[in-house]
């Protein structure tokens, strides 16, 4: 009774199970593909259906061999199901012959990855005997013969026969095993990115699984790290979390998940699978720890690191990396710890480089330079090892050598600014300016920094390149507001180049660091006076006064901003100050006549002027103050010498011109006056007053005709020219033009009423 109560509800069991699955199948096609009928299999051996189970995995091993062939490695993963369904059943017969079937399998695989060493041994014997050496052709043979010896016979009955794999005698310490994990690892992920390719991405996720589950050294951070899965590779992510979903027990696809979030710098979730995948496996703790240096967490990093160093002492690139973390972190010593512990026999570069620039940071030259060296055997092309070496020279005073390595780094990398800025210290500290320029120039190209900006700057100073100064040294002063020495040179440097907006910024912030200097107050003043702001100016210079009251330039410069502002007795007065505190000076006596001559004091004027022309009697400027002196003073014949003289050097300046017209027009020598004043007129046609004057003179020259035609000319040009119009109703009165006169009135009574009041002729 009771066994058939077991079968009844086996059977309604089943029956409620078949419906299940007929349903969920009639919503799609009927036709499963292999990766329904396993996800079948699967549902089957979940709900302890084994003999329905094993049914449709024996139907999945016949399409694979069809597919793959009877001894493919693909068939393991069915086979492996198929003998752990057995044993659930308690079918060991059956059981032993999958186990059995699995074995030849793996065994012919192993076999046929050994047997492609033949070639290359054979190669490498053939060396050996022409080098004559038979120990080593003596292993080789044991080697081949080892290799020929293994069977490729697989055993049909069910008995179990352990496969013979190659065991290499030439060092007992590696074992073949381990060199064929690695080239069976290589081979399941060459399988499962060519599935992968073709869409097939549960037979890639087989092959992938299976080959991290082979634990090879070969499949190591370096090789994860330069894995490229295609444009497949979303499509492997969604089936990976795809299966991830349905059976969380299948942890070893956080792996792939973790490894394809860290190919698209997705770090966080990067870290989130490899931590749910084996928080113990070295890759895993390699990778947590190189995503966290890639995050400059730094101090997890080291945290993964060690944990990895604790499992692997030996373990390369976890020294390595935790040796540059802590170089970044600046503890050198704790790094030449581990450096040197790595470096043992070592021909890698980058351990040599780090020793010699970590015993460089502690001082310790002489090693530095040893270390380096080493290591620019292995890479003489490594343009910052021989920076370093620079360096660690010229600290150890080899400047000879020093200066032959940062010429070397320079040739490899013209561009790196560091060692362009060494040069340019060595050139310096030789007294070459201009290499020193140079290198320095080419320094900054890439680099910026307080000291390059502040020598190259100096330099610049020194040798009188006072525009190219200015932007280094301004980016010096950005960052050190306080060094007041070179804001004084900045401020010297801003007058030499007229920039004196700036020059004022300067020179008002050294003001409030000295505050009585007068130097200061004066640079402000003349910075006020080159811009024509007269009135800041005259503030400064009497600031300078009244810090020293016996500043002989400064009562000059204020005397001649009175005079500039026509405030001509300020002028005398300061001018006088100026004679009181020091000797004449030809400056001070021109600026003294021109004051004299602003309050009509000709006399002293001309006195002053003639006591100036001591100091220059060529000075053509002296001449002209003179002739202007002679004119108002109504000596036009000396006058006109004075001018002339002027007028050597400068002969088109029509001022001049016009003042020497005058003077012959006032000495009655009209024509002498007319030659002057066309050329004025010649070299400006709109100088009405040269037209004018010239109309005057034919006029007073008894030439109506002419004046009346100038005067006219003068109108044309500007009509509202009230002299010219006057001038002609005397005319047209002599020349009994009464009615052009009466009109010339008519206009002058619209233009100026004053002037028509005055004018007789007009009033009648």
């Amino acid at each position: 009774v009771l066994k058939n109560y077991k079968i009844m509800i086996y059977l309604i069991k089943k029956i409620l199970f078949l419906l299940v699955i007929g349903f969920a199948l009639s919503q799609g096609s009927f036709n499963s593909t292999i990766h329904e009928k396993k996800k079948l299999a699967q549902i089957y051996t979940e709900s302890s259906l084994y003999d329905d189970a094993i049914i449709i995995y024996e139907e999945i091993l016949e399409v694979e061999k069809e597919i793959f062939g009877e001894n493919n490695i693909n068939l393991l993963e069915t086979i492996s199901n198929l003998s752990k369904l057995s044993q659930l059943n308690n079918d060991i017969e059956k059981t032993k012959v999958y186990i059995q079937e699995y074995i030849n399998i793996q065994s012919i695989f192993i076999l046929k990855q050994q047997n492609q060493y033949i070639k290359p041994l054979k190669d490498l014997k053939n060396i050996y005997i022409n080098e004559k050496k038979p120990n080593i052709v003596f292993a080789l043979d044991s080697l081949l013969q080892i290799i020929s010896n293994n069977t490729h016979t697989i055993q049909q009955d069910s008995s179990l026969i352990l496969p013979q794999l190659l065991i290499n005698r030439i060092d007992s310490t590696n074992s073949e095993t381990a060199y064929s994990n690695n080239d069976m690892a290589l081979e399941l992920i060459d399988n499962g990115l060519n599935y992968l390719n073709n869409n097939l991405y549960t037979e890639a996720k087989i092959n992938f699984i299976n080959a991290l589950n082979l634990n090879a050294d070969i499949l190591d951070l370096d090789y994860w790290d330069n894995i490229d899965f295609g444009k497949e590779k979303d499509n492997l992510y969604s089936s990976l979390l795809e299966d991830l979903d349905n059976d969380s027990t299948k942890t070893d696809n956080n792996f792939y998940l973790g490894l394809i979030k860290y190919q698209e710098e997705d770090y966080s979730n990067a870290i989130k699978y490899f931590n749910k995948y084996n928080q113990n496996n070295t890759n895993t703790l390699l990778f947590l720890g190189k995503i966290n240096a890639l995050t400059l967490n730094l101090f997890d990093a080291m945290f993964y690191y060690y944990r990895c160093l604790k499992k692997e002492p030996e373990n390369l690139y976890a020294n390595k990396a935790l040796a540059d973390i802590l170089i970044e972190l600046q503890d050198y010593k704790e790094a030449i710890h581990i450096l040197k512990y790595i470096a043992k026999g070592t021909n890698d570069h980058s351990i040599l480089y780090n020793l010699g620039l970590s015993y460089y940071q502690i001082n310790n030259y002489k090693e530095s330079i040893k270390y380096l060296t080493q290591a620019l055997l292995l890479n003489p092309e490594d343009f910052k090892n021989y920076y370093y070496l620079g360096l660690a020279y010229k600290s150890d005073k080899l400047y000879k050598q020093s200066l032959d390595a940062f010429k070397k780094c320079i040739s490899l990398n013209s561009n790196w600014g560091l060692a362009h800025y060494e040069l340019g210290l060595i050139y310096g500290i030789t007294l070459n300016d201009d290499l020193a320029i140079k290198h320095f120039e080419l320094a900054k190209r890439n680099e910026t920094f307080d000291d390059l900006n502040y020598k190259l700057g100096m330099l610049y100073y020194k040798n009188q390149n006072f525009i190219k100064a200015m932007k280094p040294l301004k980016e010096y002063l950005l960052q050190h507001m306080k060094d007041y020495d070179t804001m004084k040179i900045m401020g010297e440097i801003f007058l030499s180049t007229n920039r004196y907006p700036e020059a004022i910024d300067i020179y008002y912030r050294l003001i409030d660091i000295e505050p009585n200097n007068e130097k200061y107050y004066y640079n402000i003043a003349n910075s006020y006076y080159n811009l024509n702001d007269f009135n800041n100016a005259l503030d400064y210079y009497l600031k300078v006064i009244n810090l020293n009251e016996e500043n002989y330039s400064v009562f000059i410069d204020i005397g001649t901003i009175f005079n500039k502002k026509n405030q001509f007795n300020q002028a005398e007065k300061y001018l006088l100050k100026a004679l009181d505190c020091g000797s004449t000076n030809k400056n001070l006596l021109i600026q003294l006549g021109i004051a004299y001559g602003g309050q009509k004091k000709f006399l002293e004027s001309l006195i002053v002027f003639k006591e100036a022309l001591k100091f220059s009697l060529e000075d053509p400027i002296l001449h002209y103050q003179i002739g202007i002196i002679y004119k108002e003073l109504e000596i036009f014949d000396l006058a006109i010498n004075n001018f002339s003289f002027y007028l050597k050097t400068n002969p088109k300046d029509e001022i001049t011109l016009l003042l020497i017209g005058e003077c012959y027009l006032n000495l009655k020598n009209y024509e002498k006056a007319i030659q002057f004043f066309e050329r004025t007129y010649k070299l400006n046609n709109n100088n009405n007053s040269a037209l004018f004057n010239i109309a005057v003179a034919y006029e007073m020259e008894g030439d109506l005709k002419n004046a009346a035609k100038f005067f006219k000319n003068v109108i044309k040009k500007n009509p509202d020219h009230v002299q010219s119009r006057k001038k002609l109703i005397i005319i047209y009165k002599e020349l009994n033009k009464f009615r052009e006169a009466k009109k010339e009135c008519e206009i002058i009574y619209m233009l100026d009423r004053s002037i028509y009041n005055s004018i007789k002729f007009c009033n009648q």
